[in-house]
């Protein structure tokens, strides 16, 4: 397994299973073992972000799900007045309003990537779960363009993963993690946006570069290989 790939497997789960904290709680927590793939996934990259994976679980079973679920609600949906809306025009547009000028950007993106509203995403484009979501389908969509050698579609795809981090997530993480800190009547829910925080801005910051870097390098190893010229 090359470095790219061994990346992009991290990155695919650390995205998947992230998602599902914002998705109302159930027992799939636990059944699916989202929490301990999740610290699988971030222990030797992001140890931070593991140990707010961990602090997640103690959080889990001290307040249960049902007291996470009713919190949930509060926070993300209603029907009173949202402490924590997870869309991200509230906090990148000018008026704060849902499905405005950042959310019909974000979803020419998922168009570039080949994902239908109906099929794929389920929810609003800038919903923090669907971007989450979309991250990981698109890591996984490049992967599956690297192993077929179809450099340019993986290049679109690695281009769609930069934009949507750089334009998108890492500019509203913040502000909406603090939204959720401080309307959270619950641990697992400051610890979820403790670590929500921590991966973004770690996968801004870092991951995302060196993942560009270790694909550059594979397209480029690959077009030598295809004409037989020496590296170098």
């Amino acid at each position: 397994m090359t470095d790219f790939e061994l990346r992009e497997r991290v990155r695919s789960s650390t995205y998947y299973h992230l998602a599902r904290l914002f998705e109302l709680p159930g027992p799939f927590l636990r059944e699916e073992r989202v929490l301990e793939a999740l610290h699988t996934a971030l222990e030797a990259v992001n140890p931070a972000a593991a140990e707010h994976t961990a602090a997640l679980s103690g959080a889990l079973e001290r307040e249960g799900i049902e007291r996470v679920r009713r919190e949930h609600m509060k926070l993300f949906v209603g029907p009173e007045q949202l402490l924590a809306p997870p869309y991200g025009s509230v906090y990148l547009d000018q008026q704060r309003e849902l499905m405005g000028p950042s959310t019909m950007a974000v979803a020419k993106l998922y168009a570039e990537a080949g994902l239908r509203q109906a099929d794929d995403l389920k929810d609003a484009p800038d919903h923090v779960r669907v971007e989450l979501d979309v991250m990981h389908l698109v890591i996984e969509r490049t992967l599956d363009a690297v192993h077929a050698g179809e450099w340019e579609r993986a290049e679109r795809l690695v281009r769609v993963q930069a934009s949507l981090l750089q334009n998108h997530l890492s500019r509203w993480v913040t502000p909406f993690s603090k939204m959720i800190r401080t309307g959270a009547g619950t641990d697992f829910y400051r610890h979820a946006a403790d670590l929500l925080e921590a991966v973004v801005k770690q996968e801004f910051l870092e991951d995302a570069a060196a993942m560009i870097d270790e694909f550059n390098a594979l397209k480029t190893a690959s077009a030598q290989d295809a004409t037989g010229s020496p590296p170098g």
